[in-house]
């Protein structure tokens, strides 16, 4: 059994991005007295049993202070009983691999890290709105490995606005470099709702066609092989037996909770989700 946790605060809102989520602190404390009572509220949803894994995901997670992160934590420790060795995962941006806050990170217990960094390309960082260069997040990377990190994952996008397949495979190469264990590869699709999709409607950009999106994720797939990673899922690729715990309980069928706007749960019989609307989350 494991924890979802939606943590919805993001500097900035990617031109791509789906997620629920939302470009201001304002509700911010707000936000932690909800998930603080969600937390109480429903701790007889799953059995009294112990949770194999967590996962702070969002959003941006990374962009809570550590009060924030080690409220969530301590409440949660309190209602659930987590096991000895579990996998607890933060979703980052590579801006905030930083000392003082991976340390922080580290100090709550958190074992895995899935950093956002989805192209080696400051060009093409730029034109999705993300809020960090190519640089930070290498140099992050090897940060986290630094003080003592093992079990790093990190995202790349195929087919991001001008991206070439070399440029494509140039990212993979540099990825293969870094100290991780576990990449996730996406193909870009446009969701309702954020930056591209009105793009799309304006005729400023359109997808590229299906075949060469296939094309270039086949080669992805060749690649990684080769450099030992093993495709152990659609968009996931692990080193040394890696595998994301939580994510592939998801498929396994096995029950989960989650707290937050917009996180889902499962309790084997029903599937339930939370409103994705901060504001009405937080009212209720």
């Amino acid at each position: 059994m494991g924890i979802y946790v939606h943590v919805p605060f993001c500097r900035s809102k990617c031109f791509y991005c789906g997620f629920y989520s939302v470009a201001s602190l304002t509700l911010k404390e707000a936000y932690l007295e909800a998930v603080e009572r969600e937390i109480v509220l429903r701790r007889g949803y799953l059995p009294r049993q112990e949770m194999k894994t967590l996962y702070f995901g969002g959003g941006t997670p990374s962009y809570l202070e550590h009060g924030g992160l080690e409220r969530i934590i301590r409440k949660l420790e309190e209602n659930y009983l987590f096991a000895t060795g579990m996998e607890r995962t933060i979703e980052l941006n590579p801006e905030d691999l930083v000392p003082e806050k991976l340390q922080g990170i580290k100090d709550l217990g958190f074992n895995r890290l899935s950093i956002g960094v989805q192209s080696f390309s400051d060009e093409q960082l730029k034109r999705i709105n993300r809020t960090h260069s190519a640089r930070q997040a290498m140099d992050g990377i090897a940060l986290a490995a630094g003080m003592g990190f093992d079990n790093i994952s990190m995202d790349l996008i195929i087919g991001l606005p001008g991206q070439t397949e070399e440029e494509l495979l140039e990212d993979v190469e540099k990825a293969s470099y870094l100290p991780i264990v576990h990449l996730s590869v996406y193909m870009l699709s446009i969701d309702s709702n954020t930056v591209f999709e009105h793009m799309v409607k304006r005729g400023e950009f359109r997808l590229e066609d299906e075949e060469v999106m296939a094309g270039r994720y086949q080669r992805v797939c060749e690649r990684l092989k080769e450099l030992d990673f093993e495709h152990y899922e659609i968009s996931n690729f692990a080193r040394n037996g890696k595998y994301s715990r939580h994510n592939t309980s998801y498929w396994q069928q096995k029950p989960y909770i989650g707290f937050g706007p917009s996180a889902h749960s499962y309790d084997l019989h029903s599937r339930q989700w939370n409103t994705g609307n901060l504001k009405t989350y937080i009212d209720h």
